[in-house]
């Protein structure tokens, strides 16, 4: 620790556990003061909204204590709390990702996971060892769907198999989360909201950014005017071939269909990307008309160096997402081989989201600098939180009878991001999402 560091322990607003704060002391020879400042660990993340120029957003998410609006009501409200205070939920999938997404689900008080399905029955089963459940097993998603008990599925399989089993789901009377990204192709995201527009039921997209606490700190901070009126947010990604530090076991067949052009419309500007266009959306609006250039070789997960802007509709607002490759550099991660750093720039100072996937940077998880001051943030940096948090948007969505985020109109428009990025990049000229059919 420097010299100018010293530790201390805040009060807990709620009497439990305190939280551990670093106060940094500014050298005599700095020119600039600096506050780290504790924030209490919280089960649910703080609600959030999409902006104004956002259309359509499906309310989300609670606050510490209350919610934030009035909940939006679907017109098939309480399918699930008319019939129990519970969700049955199966997930179909149990790959590498199940890893993340199900112990939200396992540890929501209202949730049973009575079902696992994989295509092989034996990895399905060692999942449920590993998660200490015991649940019936089924190796076809008709299965799944003939089960009467099950009311909700997690959709975690490949992208290429989403329309078809989401409309089956859908059909079949469950409620349904799906992993992103939507789908391959626009045409399959308007057979799935013509679906959607039929049911009876509830659909959304997973989006664990959503409710990751740094990037709802930041949110919070922006919202509150924190750096005046937003002018500019840039993420940007940094992939690496080795990481330090994981915490979990990766399968690389996962990595099979990613790399075959005939399954998947790109690589990580659209697999991974539409984390990063959900959150720029999150924290400004719709994303307006793209420009891009994009790097391709022959292995489709390749896309780096690459770099997309545009100019979020009815704002003087730009984004830019750009992508790096250190394939020599060793980065801290738990989960994949990426490093992310967000920044939101303003009218009064400028936003800081400085880990999320990885773990690169020795510095607080959001930083807001307004001139000689800055103040840093220890938020929970786990990303797994994300995760958490969707699980309970998604449960307690169900139980109260509204949408939980993304819904299909949302999904739809961060799908077509990526895929105008590439449309750009071939074109030489920007391009409208929405023109992208």
């Amino acid at each position: 620790m420097p010299p100018w560091v010293t530790a201390r322990t805040s009060e807990s607003i709620t009497g439990r556990s305190s939280i551990p704060l670093a106060v940094l002391q500014t050298p005599a020879t700095a020119t600039t003061s600096v506050a780290i400042v504790g924030v209490h660990l919280i089960r649910f993340p703080p609600c959030v909204k999409y902006p104004s120029n956002f259309p359509e957003p499906g309310a989300f998410g609670v606050e510490r204590e209350r919610r934030l609006a009035p909940q939006t009501p679907s017109r098939y409200s309480l399918v699930v709390s008319r019939r129990t205070d519970r969700v049955r939920l199966a997930i179909v999938g149990c790959g590498n990702i199940s890893q993340l997404n199900a112990p939200g689900y396992l540890q929501h008080p209202r949730c049973d996971v009575v079902a696992l399905c994989d295509t092989d029955p034996e990895r399905a089963k060692r999942r449920g060892r590993e998660w200490g459940i015991t649940p019936r097993v089924y190796s076809d998603l008709a299965q799944v769907l003939d089960d009467a008990s099950v009311d909700a599925v997690e959709l975690l399989t490949p992208t290429w198999l989403h329309a078809d089993q989401i409309v089956a789901a859908l059909e079949a009377g469950k409620h349904v989360s799906c992993q992103k990204p939507l789908a391959t192709t626009v045409a399959e995201a308007d057979r799935i909201a013509a679906a959607v527009a039929r049911a009876r039921t509830t659909f959304r997209v997973t989006e664990n950014f959503l409710y990751y606490p740094p990037i709802l700190k930041a949110k919070e901070l922006l919202d509150a005017g924190a750096i005046g009126e937003p002018s500019l947010v840039r993420i940007h990604t940094t992939r690496a071939e080795h990481i330090t530090g994981q915490a979990m076991e990766l399968d690389p067949d996962a990595l099979v269909w990613r790399r075959d052009p005939r399954r998947n419309p790109g690589g990580p500007l659209y697999d991974d990307g539409v984390h990063k266009y959900a959150t720029a959306a999150l924290w400004i609006g719709e994303i307006g008309d793209i420009s891009a250039i994009v790097t391709r070789g022959t292995d489709l997960l390749t896309e780096t160096p690459a770099a997309a802007m545009w100019r979020f509709k009815g704002r003087d607002c730009l984004g830019i997402v750009d992508y790096t490759s250190a394939p020599e550099m060793t980065i801290r991660s738990r989960y994949y081989r990426a490093d992310e750093f967000f920044e939101i720039h303003g009218s009064r100072g400028i936003i800081w989201v400085t880990r999320c996937t990885g773990e690169m940077l020795d510095l607080p998880a959001v930083v807001l600098i307004r001139g000689a001051e800055t103040v840093g943030y220890q938020v929970p940096t786990d990303w797994r939180l994300g995760f958490d948090g969707a699980a309970v948007d998604f449960i307690d969505g169900l139980l109260a009878g509204r949408q939980p985020a993304q819904d299909i109109r949302t999904a739809k428009h961060i799908l077509q991001v990526p895929l105008a990025i590439y449309e750009a990049a071939r074109l030489g000229r920007a391009v409208a999402p929405e023109s992208v059919t």
